[in-house]
């Protein structure tokens, strides 16, 4: 069986390859007095009569968990300097378990849809905007290229290529419009 952090909110897992990115996982010390410690610096509630949850036997704290200085690293093993106590914990005030355990209630995830649902349709709306304004853009530079040629303030040459040059920039920014 995997081995999992203890800690509330950490989705450590003691995998082959933990100890190669440098993660270590330690059991909880047999010294009552220490365990309490340890414990007590992780606030991890339960309910059970005292509201303090109690590690088994095989439950473990990774070693992200602790300074860097609270570690032994003289011998081949990584392990933890005598009457160490674990001091960094994120994000506990706001979570009361494993972050895989915790759930969002249904009504909670139906406001998180209808929220998104509602960004996709306020970015629908800016992107038609985008596109209708694109057009306005194609048409106002059409008419003032063809005003130009009438006024012969251009070539006929030149108004060719204006038009192309345009009809292509146009068609490209549209491409990229819809591909970002």
């Amino acid at each position: 069986m995997v081995k999992c952090c203890s800690a509330v909110g950490c989705a450590s897992r003691c995998l082959p390859n933990s100890k190669l990115k440098g993660l270590t996982f330690h059991v909880f010390p047999t010294d009552e007095n220490i365990k309490r410690k340890w414990v007590l610096a992780m606030k991890r509630r339960n309910v059970n009569a005292a509201g303090i949850w109690e590690p088994k036997k095989g439950d473990v704290l990774c070693s992200r968990h602790f300074k860097k200085t609270d570690f032994d690293r003289s011998a081949p093993n990584i392990k933890l300097k005598p009457g160490v106590i674990p001091s960094i914990f994120d994000s506990i005030s706001r979570l009361q378990e494993h972050s895989y355990s915790v759930m969002d209630s249904p009504k909670k995830l139906k406001h998180k849809l209808d929220h998104v649902i509602s960004e996709l349709e306020d970015t629908k709306r800016i992107l038609q905007n985008v596109l209708d304004r694109e057009k306005r853009f194609q048409k106002s530079l059409r008419k003032t290229i063809r005003e130009l040629k009438d006024e012969c303030l251009i070539s006929q040459e030149t108004a060719k290529r204006l038009e192309a040059f345009c009809w292509d920039w146009c068609q490209e920014s549209t491409e990229q419009d819809y591909i970002s």
